[in-house]
């Protein structure tokens, strides 16, 4: 890939210029991404919806409270 940089002024790079052939690559793969969500098990998709639920109703704890019940264990 033959890769081009645009610079300002102050020779800090602004820009990236790259043949529209690799962009049309680039445009396929990332149109390809495929959303995950279907393959995850339904035990998964509970408990990310139970944890968006109880973050909706407050139910939540600090970085630190965590940390503390659980760094016995790291």
């Amino acid at each position: 890939m033959n890769v081009q940089f645009l610079s300002n002024e102050e020779g800090k790079k602004t820009a990236v210029v790259i043949p529209i052939k690799d962009w049309e690559e680039i445009q396929k793969k990332l149109n390809k991404e495929e959303d995950f969500w279907e393959e995850l098990p339904d035990h998964v998709k509970d408990g990310i919806a139970k944890g968006q639920r109880q973050s909706l109703d407050g139910e939540t704890r600090s970085h630190d409270e965590v940390m503390q019940k659980y760094n016995k264990y790291l």
